[in-house]
C-alpha cells in the first residue's frame, strides 16, 4: 500500500480484499483501513488544527492557573514640556475661557512627579479572561465642553455604549476614525448621541471634530478590560491578569515615535523586559503576584 500525507491532504490506496463466499464466489468488501496510515493522518490533523492567527493557538488548553496584577509608572527623563494653546479659530466665545484657548494635551507631564499622563497599556491577546475583566454593558459618558473632549484617551470594551454628549452651545461633529469602528455624526448643541463599538481595535482610534479641527482625542475598544491609561503621576494598574502564561503587552502614546504610536524604549529597565521596536514587551506573572515596573522615558521617545 502507498500512503502519503502532504500539506494537510492525504491519499490512501486501499487494499482490495476478496473473500471466498459460498459456492466459490468472491465478493468485494471495499477499502480496508491501514492502522499506521490512520495514526499518521490523525497526527497531521491534530497538528494543523492547533494553528491560529496572531496571539496564539485558539482552543489550546491553558497551562496557567490563577491571577496576578501588573502595575507601574512612566516618568519623563528630561525637562517636562510646556503645552501650547490650541489654535482656536472660530466660536471664540464658546471655545475659549476668559479669552484664552485650551492647552494642547499631546504630551502631559506632571511638573512635580514627572509622571507621563495618557500612556495606554494593554494586553494584546489574553489566553484567559477573569470574570471581572469581561465585556461591560455599562454606558460611558463622553462629553465635549469648551470645544475639548473631556476624556482625552478612553479605553472601553466592545459592545459598551458611548454616550457622546455636547455640553456646548454650538454644534460639534464627532468623527471616530477607527479601522474597524467608525462614526461621523453631527451633535447639536446640548444634545447626546449613542455609539457602540462592535469590533476590537488594535490601537487607539482618533476622534476629531470637523467643525472645530483642533479638537482631538482617542478611544480604544477591546474585547476585555485588560487595559489601563496612566494618571497624572504616570501610574497604572491592571488587575486579575492570567498567571503562569506569557502575556504580550502593548504600550502606546499619541506622541510616541514608534510604529502606530508604540512607545519604544531602550533603557535598562525596558531591555530587562525585552522591549520590542513596536512598543511591546512580554511578561509572565506568578499566581497572586503584584508585579511592578517603573520606566524612565527619554525625551527622544516622543515627537517634539
Amino acid at each position: 500500500m502507498t500512503n502519503s500525507i502532504k500539506s494537510g491532504s492525504f491519499w490512501l490506496v486501499p487494499c482490495v480484499v476478496w473473500l471466498t463466499c459460498g459456492c466459490g464466489e468472491r465478493g468485494y468488501i471495499g477499502p480496508v483501513a491501514d492502522s499506521q496510515a490512520a495514526m499518521e493522518i490523525r497526527k497531521a490533523l491534530d497538528t494543523s488544527s492547533g494553528a491560529d492567527g496572531e496571539g496564539g493557538a485558539a482552543g489550546a488548553a491553558s497551562s496557567g492557573t490563577g491571577w496576578a496584577t501588573l502595575k507601574g509608572r512612566f516618568t519623563f527623563d528630561g525637562t517636562p514640556p510646556t503645552m501650547t494653546p490650541y489654535d482656536v479659530t472660530k466660536d471664540l466665545a464658546t471655545c475659549t475661557s476668559n479669552g484664552k484657548p485650551p492647552l494642547q494635551q499631546t504630551l502631559l507631564v506632571d511638573s512635580a512627579t514627572k509622571g507621563i499622563k495618557n500612556v495606554v497599556v494593554f494586553v494584546r491577546k489574553a489566553p484567559r479572561v477573569h470574570e471581572s475583566a469581561g465585556p461591560s454593558k455599562e454606558p460611558i459618558l463622553y462629553d465635549q465642553k469648551e470645544c475639548v473632549f473631556l476624556t482625552h484617551v478612553l479605553p472601553l470594551t466592545v459592545g459598551q455604549p458611548l454616550q457622546l454628549k455636547n455640553s456646548d452651545n454650538v454644534g460639534h461633529n464627532t468623527n471616530i476614525q477607527g479601522k474597524k469602528n467608525g462614526l461621523n455624526q453631527t451633535i447639536p448643541a446640548g444634545d447626546t448621541v449613542s455609539f457602540t463599538p462592535q469590533k476590537e481595535e488594535a490601537l487607539p482610534a482618533p476622534v476629531n471634530c470637523s467643525i472645530h479641527p483642533w479638537m482631538s482625542a482617542y478611544i480604544l475598544p477591546r474585547d476585555n478590560s485588560y487595559y489601563a491609561v496612566t494618571t497624572e503621576d504616570g501610574t497604572f494598574e491592571i488587575p486579575n491578569l492570567p498567571a503562569g502564561e506569557e502575556l504580550e503587552i502593548q504600550v502606546w502614546h499619541e506622541s510616541a515615535t514608534g510604529p502606530g504610536g508604540g512607545l519604544v524604549l531602550s533603557t535598562p529597565e525596558a531591555k530587562a523586559n525585552k522591549w520590542s521596536k513596536k512598543g511591546r514587551f512580554k511578561i509572565q506573572l506568578k499566581q497572586d503576584e503584584t508585579k511592578e515596573i517603573n520606566l524612565n522615558v527619554p525625551e527622544t521617545a516622543f515627537r517634539s
